[in-house]
């Protein structure tokens, strides 16, 4: 530092400027209706020993309540064929809808073993006994859900006549996408077989659309895409199904 600068300069340490006062703020005036609510939320907490919800937490309760309410009252089915996308999509727009996703075959997996030594010591009329039986305790559960059927789980009347009490959602598919994007190990019909999975579905195509309310081709667009119009239908479904009830049924 030059002698010109440390003449200029004041001897000793820099003096202390002064804090700025924080603004101050208005003082809230607790009016008799807020302290009846507190007073309520607090003896309403203490009654049932646990902390009262916060204007948060009780905000997104009502969204959801009203999430489920804007969605069919009864479980929406998806059918078609093998490969075709029912479960990864059908678990997708479960978790966007809110409600549980139920795969039918898995539940015959847990209760029975896998489906493939069913079939081969059982054979296939006692497997679709089963298999209808599952889905008829399945769509049966109150309120809303995602069910997915096995591809031939159509080929039941009994489970036939109960989709028609259910929206109903058909994904198709093609052979050549699904010879491509499927696990082949996973689908022994198919690896020894690759034609099969078309002839199957000639057979069965009819009873698809007959049960179907309506159909979203899984190979023509993103999984995301699908979620998004699979949740749209489901909630535009409900609003019909409410407007075409009865006046002055309850819903």
């Amino acid at each position: 530092m030059n002698a010109k600068r440390r003449v200029a300069r004041d001897a000793g340490p820099p003096a202390e400027r002064p804090k700025p006062t924080p603004p101050t703020q208005p003082l809230h005036v607790v009016t008799p209706e807020e302290a009846e609510a507190a007073a309520r939320a607090k003896r309403g907490s203490a009654e049932s020993g646990a902390p009262a919800a916060s204007p948060r937490s009780r905000a997104r309760r009502r969204r959801r309540r009203r999430s489920t309410a804007a969605l069919p009252d009864r479980a929406i089915v998806f059918v078609g064929p093998m490969a075709a996308g029912k479960t990864s999509l059908g678990k997708r727009v479960a978790r966007e809808l809110g409600v549980p996703f139920v795969d039918t075959d898995a539940v015959i997996v847990r209760q029975h073993g896998a489906i493939t030594d069913f079939f081969a010591k059982h054979g296939e009329p006692e497997f679709r006994r089963v298999e209808a039986e599952v889905i008829a305790e399945e769509l049966a559960a109150e309120g809303c859900r995602i069910v997915a059927l096995g591809g031939g789980a159509v080929l039941t009347e009994r489970t036939r006549e109960l989709l028609a009490a259910h929206p109903v959602v058909l994904l198709m598919t093609t052979q050549a996408a699904v010879l491509r994007t499927a696990n082949l190990s996973r689908r022994p019909l198919l690896r020894d077989d690759p034609e099969a999975w078309g002839r199957i579905l000639k057979e069965r195509r009819p009873l698809y659309e007959a049960v179907a309310d309506v159909t979203f081709r899984t190979d023509r667009a993103t999984q995301e895409q699908l979620v998004r119009r699979v949740a749209q239908w489901a909630r535009a479904y409900a609003r019909r199904q409410r407007s075409a009830a009865p006046r002055g049924e309850k819903e």
